[in-house]
């Protein structure tokens, strides 16, 4: 997946300087032709109406950098949304390292947190500068619940390097290396958040939605489910479920969407035909005595939603 492209910001002084001059940029801000994304850094309000949230928030990320005197170091959520790792929602302040022990002064949208005493140093990724992949990871567990910091973890468990990633350094993190970062740690109690979400970690899992599954899942005391598991019959593979009860003779499969549209999924057929060949695939999977339930986000937008959906299909939960 190619990187999100930044806009280029509008500013005095600019191409558009002899024309506009910066009051007039400030009045265009006014009358809602242009929208001001940080001080003196705008964009036509057309475009950024145009943007997804999480694009949004990388163009504010991309602002912070483009106006402080010093580069930023981005953590947590920031350096997440900078580096690929996924997020279930688009966050609010823009997060960056401060080598004040307590974190430096919040403000304007910038959330400033403390580095931690023996962390490694920043990578350089798309032109700036954000905590390790294993740090940020670690950082989300903390301050995070689980279903918005696992889908992160899970992506680093699959040992997958992320594109953007620099040269001639480690590229993948092992269960050790993580562990060791959260021994770093200052507070016991941070630690065991951070912990208990790397034990729930799968590399397994394909994308953020089954993540975010499965943290409702754990959360709601469902049995755990093995993930992509190989099903066969008389005429060969079926397929890999994304979850398997085999217990309970029960599978489920989070729906994102993306095959239905995206053409690295599409393979050069018509959404119409990957709908037809669900459903034979699932007839399959029937066949061999199982029951299979499905589910998309907006399933996942209401805690409730999904919990129920399991319930329907057979499956216990604490």
């Amino acid at each position: 997946m190619s990187p999100f492209q930044i806009p280029e910001f509008i500013k005095a002084p600019s191409v558009l300087v002899e024309e506009y001059g910066a009051r007039q940029l400030s009045r265009l801000a006014a009358s809602g032709e242009l929208h001001r994304v940080r001080r003196g850094l705008y964009l036509r309000t057309e475009l950024w109406s145009s943007l997804k949230p999480w694009e949004q928030y990388r163009v504010h990320i991309q602002a912070v950098h483009e106006l402080a005197h010093t580069a930023p170091v981005f953590a947590r959520q920031s350096a997440a949304q900078v580096m690929g790792l996924p997020l279930v929602r688009a966050p609010r302040p823009v997060e960056t390292l401060c080598a004040a022990k307590n974190g430096g002064q919040s403000s304007n949208g910038v959330h400033r947190l403390p580095a931690i005493d023996g962390d490694p140093p920043p990578w350089q990724m798309y032109g700036l500068l954000v905590t390790q992949p294993h740090i940020t990871a670690r950082d989300m567990a903390v301050c995070l619940p689980l279903a918005q910091s696992l889908p992160a973890m899970d992506r680093l468990l699959s040992m997958r390097v992320l594109p953007g990633s620099p040269a001639n350094v480690p590229l993948t993190f092992p269960v050790e290396t993580i562990q060791l970062a959260i021994s770093r740690l200052p507070y016991a109690s941070q630690k065991r958040r951070a912990l208990r979400v790397l034990a729930a970690g799968n590399g397994l899992s394909q994308s953020a939605g089954e993540s975010l599954s499965r943290a409702i899942m754990l959360e709601n005391g469902f049995p755990a489910a093995a993930l992509q598991v190989p099903f066969h019959d008389k005429r060969g593979l079926v397929g890999y479920p994304d979850f398997v009860w085999d217990e309970y003779k029960v599978l489920g499969k989070f729906d994102g969407f993306e095959k239905y549209s995206v053409q690295r999924y599409l393979k050069g057929r018509t959404p119409a035909q990957v709908v037809v060949a669900e459903k034979v695939r699932e007839d399959r999977l029937r066949a061999l005595g199982y029951s299979v339930v499905r589910w998309v986000w907006d399933d996942l937008a209401d805690p409730r939603r999904l919990p129920a959906l399991l319930h329907e299909a057979g499956l216990p939960s604490r």
